[in-house]
């Protein structure tokens, strides 16, 4: 049965009502230096998110991922210049009057 339960995709997240909170630990891509606020690089944040998310999607069993929200992952490698794309696509179903994410069927 599908989880949205943060914790169950993130196994150390945490909130105080005002922040987020998770452990670099658990963005095995991501160094402290390039998380740094101020010295940081935004786009291996952005890579370390989607492939934190992008396993946590993979790991789970089919039966038991949510139908209205998919993540898929691709790669493809210039063998001339040796750098490999990595495309992360991330699908939401949303309520039309909102633009929220529809509740899971029943």
């Amino acid at each position: 049965m599908f989880s949205e339960v943060p914790t169950d995709w993130i196994a150390n997240w945490s909130e105080d009502g005002t922040n987020i909170s998770v452990p670099l630990t658990d963005f095995p891509e991501l160094t402290a230096a390039e998380a740094d606020a101020a010295t940081g690089d935004i786009r291996k944040i952005m890579f370390a998110i989607a492939h934190k998310f992008y396993d946590a999607w993979n790991d789970t069993v089919l039966a038991d991922r949510p139908n209205r929200m998919t993540l898929n992952k691709s790669i493809s490698t210039n063998v001339d210049t040796g750098i490999a794309t990595n495309t992360f696509t991330c699908r939401f179903e949303n309520e039309i009057t909102g633009q929220d994410v529809a509740d899971e069927e029943v």
